[in-house]
């Protein structure tokens, strides 16, 4: 995830429960085999908000993410970055393939890995 301003966004679980989140717009810039990371439709069904960033240990939604590297020079970090995006909904991250390749900040990225949602 890059820094900047945050949104209200939505998060949809594996279950198909929308939860709140607090994102930054280029979370949503991320494309994958074709496949945008955009918010799920619908409205947000559930009272807490789930959280895009830190340990699967903490309590509640935290959201499932994918890691990529950037396989071109982006201003402001290190060649071969690995960088990890938070997932909104499930179309892109079921989706994606070992090696896919995509764009993320309007660069060149490759899939590399992912990590579960985790529900506590």
């Amino acid at each position: 995830m890059s820094s900047g301003a945050f949104e209200a966004g939505r998060y949809s679980t594996n279950d198909g429960d929308v939860y709140a989140c607090r994102a930054q717009p280029e979370s949503k810039g991320l494309t994958l085999g074709g496949v945008a990371n955009s918010y799920p439709t619908g409205a947000v069904t559930q009272k807490t908000s789930a959280n895009l960033t830190g340990s699967s240990r903490q309590n509640g939604v935290t959201a499932r993410r994918i890691r990529v590297r950037l396989t071109a020079t982006l201003a402001g970090y290190l060649p071969n970055a690995v960088l990890t995006v938070p997932i909104f909904n499930t179309t892109l991250y079921n989706g994606v393939v070992p090696n896919a390749v995509g764009t993320y900040l309007g660069t060149a990225v490759i899939f590399v890995g992912r990590t579960a949602e985790s529900v506590k």
